[in-house]
């Protein structure tokens, strides 16, 4: 019976092969919060507002609770980052996300999984 003929070329294309669709499967994951729920990569396109309080998430001037309430959003409101690479932290350390708002603007939120969550939808499909 013949021997199988065996091509080590090919192995390393497989590997290769392999480790790129491994990093684009993984690139595709939203980010995790730590163990306190904090989110520190925001490295996501939509977010999603999950905070119960019937006054809605307050949205701040800046990152941190010492500055003032510019809206508060409501349950399930779909944002979008300003800059999705880019979050700003307070003094105590805890990640601030800015958000675009539909009047043009922006405003600050808590970026914890209190307040909100990564979306698998896109902005435009509200």
């Amino acid at each position: 019976m013949p021997q199988p003929k065996i091509y080590p070329h090919i192995i390393p294309a497989i590997l290769a092969a392999y480790t790129i669709l491994s990093s684009a499967a993984l690139a595709n994951q939203p980010p995790p919060p730590d163990a306190k729920g904090r989110f520190y990569n925001i490295d996501w396109p939509t977010w999603r507002v999950v905070d119960r309080d019937p006054r809605g998430l307050n949205c701040r001037r800046g990152p941190g609770i010492n500055h003032s309430i510019v809206t508060r959003l409501r349950l399930m409101t779909l944002l979008t980052p300003v800059t999705p690479r880019r979050l700003e932290v307070d003094k105590d350390g805890d990640p601030w996300m800015e958000v675009r708002l539909s009047n043009g603007g922006s405003c600050f939120i808590s970026a914890n999984t209190w307040y909100v969550m990564p979306s698998w939808e896109e902005q435009g499909r509200r």
